[in-house]
């Protein structure tokens, strides 16, 4: 018999304890916001917004940055669309399978892309530097740079060859 009750008083003190869990979490998930996707441009707004912010701009300034920023990220992103996307550019491609005239290609395209790039980013250094100072206008620029480069690097070396479009991010 007492074996009985202390079996029972067991089970009463873990189902108290399992329901003290599920109350916390939802607790927790009440509190916590749910991640929202939000938009390339909502994340360049963002983006954009918290450096006006860092950099303590007026709010002339801060929205002349902001609405000049968008323009540029707008222009990189065309120039990932039209060869960041539709090129493998190493996201998923048999490196040991490649051919040289494949090799060739693959990296005249991903040169030009870059080309691209960096003389769209020379073009919005020189009118950043016109609202904001250089400074300012170079720390923008290097970290949207390594931030395309890190995310570039990430796809690549994802594995199962899914690359850029196995993980639609944007």
């Amino acid at each position: 018999m007492k074996k009985i009750i202390f079996i029972i008083c067991l089970a009463m003190v873990g189902l108290s304890a399992q329901a003290q869990r599920n109350q916390n979490r939802q607790r927790n998930n009440a509190a916590t916001p749910s991640r929202e996707v939000k938009s390339t441009e909502e994340v360049y707004t963002q983006r954009a917004e918290q450096y006006v912010e860092q950099w303590d701009l007026a709010p002339e300034t801060g929205a002349k940055f902001i609405e000049l920023y968008l323009e540029w990220q707008n222009n990189r992103m065309n120039i990932l669309d039209k060869y960041g996307m539709d090129q493998k550019a190493g996201a998923d491609v048999n490196f040991k399978k490649l051919t040289e005239e494949e090799a060739e290609k693959m990296l005249a395209e991903d040169f030009e892309r870059l080309e691209q790039q960096a003389e769209i980013d020379k073009q919005y250094y020189a009118k950043f530097k016109e609202i904001i100072t250089p400074a300012h206008a170079a720390q923008a620029i290097v970290q949207q740079r390594n931030r395309a480069a890190g995310m570039m690097s990430m796809f690549r070396n994802m594995g199962g060859g899914g690359g850029m479009r196995g993980m639609m991010m944007f």
